[in-house]
């Protein structure tokens, strides 16, 4: 369960996991809208789990082509800012000070403490990247937390992660652990822990109740509840039992799919400058639709604001703040014209989530670092 697929990449000539998927200029030469359409619907419901280990094994070869890098796109420092948060939590637990102020609010501030620090306080400062795919959070992280774990199903993307960012993994002073993972996702087999507390096992060595962050970078995309939901128990019991541990994700958002969808329907479709992308035309499954499930490349789960928290609080967090990750126009709509683009400027861009979410009481005891201010966007 590595970064999410273009959240809102539709087709345009791509074939990924055996499914062809076929630009609208061809198939009009040869069929009528409506059949297309017709044919196109029956397609997409058969396009794999977005968060389906074959799917991924698959997708790590053309990983850099296709995938959203949330990574190299936090401009603003969204994600960056709430790291800076959680490494500054969790050292003020410890008595080791602040980190350094925020600045611009772009992301400039690591964990504090060299590990000879940490060591003499007798704790460390841990983070999982649950999920961590190709690795590309793993730097960030290692900025900021004296141990970075990072957890993956798929072998083909922790042997990406490992080639390429080789010298990071192999010379972080022992800060970097990757690791394949079971399916976070599969029936809980329920454990209990030294304090009689059930938990939903099997238990990953070192890890349950150890983490000062768990970070999930869209992961959470499969079709299927139970499958999401053995995932996010399993990443909210991974973390400490305290007020300062944060949990952090990023999810796709299901009220910008839907305005991004209207929008260009409202350019026009095929014929307003933005592309031919089936996707947005094409009437979803009404199952699908109501749990806004979305055929992006693989079937995609998309969350709402309000589920968003609803889900981290079900779990037995507290939830924070849910706030919006912009996406660039540019890609949401690839094949988008330049005067096309200049009219987009004038739009709310299209956003992912940011989900905070703490163990219980955690907005009673916790000071609020300072954050970037955006647009609520719904």
């Amino acid at each position: 369960h590595p970064h999410a697929p273009a959240s809102f990449m539709p087709c345009h000539g791509f074939v990924l996991d055996d499914v062809s998927f076929v630009s609208s200029e061809l198939v009009a030469s040869v069929r009528p809208r409506a059949a297309r359409l017709s044919a196109f619907l029956a397609e997409a419901e058969k396009r794999p789990d977005a968060g389906s280990l074959d799917y991924w094994q698959k997708e790590a070869k053309t990983y850099d082509e296709d995938i959203f890098r949330s990574s190299d796109e936090d401009h603003e420092g969204v994600i960056r800012t709430e790291l800076d948060a959680a490494a500054q939590r969790a050292a003020s637990e410890l008595g080791r000070g602040r980190c350094p102020a925020l600045g611009s609010g772009r992301g400039q501030c690591a964990a504090t403490g060299s590990h000879a620090d940490i060591s003499s306080a007798g704790k460390s400062l841990l983070a999982v990247d649950v999920g961590c795919g190709p690795g590309k959070w793993l730097p960030g992280l290692s900025s900021r937390f004296s141990t970075v774990v990072g957890l993956d199903q798929s072998q083909a993307l922790l042997d990406k992660a490992k080639a390429d960012d080789a010298i990071l993994v192999s010379n972080a002073h022992g800060k970097i652990d990757i690791r394949p993972a079971m399916d976070l996702g599969a029936a809980c087999k329920l454990e209990k822990g030294p304090d009689g507390k059930e938990f939903c096992g099997p238990e990953i060595p070192g890890i349950r109740q150890a983490a000062d962050l768990v970070a999930s970078f869209n992961v959470l995309l499969s079709p299927n509840k139970k499958a999401r939901a053995n995932i996010l128990r399993r990443a909210a019991e991974m973390l400490r039992p305290s007020s300062n541990s944060t949990l952090l994700l990023l999810i796709p958002s299901a009220e910008s799919y839907r305005r991004v969808r209207q929008l260009y329907r409202d350019f026009g479709g095929p014929s307003g400058g933005l592309g031919a992308y089936d996707d947005l035309l094409s009437k979803n499954p009404a199952v699908d639709e109501a749990d806004n499930v979305f055929p992006i490349f693989a079937r995609t789960k998309h969350y709402t604001k309000e589920e968003a928290c609803s889900m981290v609080e079900a779990v037995g967090l507290t939830c924070e703040k849910v706030v919006p990750y912009p996406m660039p126009w540019k890609f949401i709509f690839p094949h988008s014209s330049d005067w096309s683009q200049q009219l987009l400027k004038d739009e709310r861009p299209a956003h992912e989530w940011v989900v905070v979410a703490h163990p219980k009481a955690a907005l009673a005891v916790v000071e609020k670092a300072a954050t970037p201010t955006h647009a609520d966007f719904l």
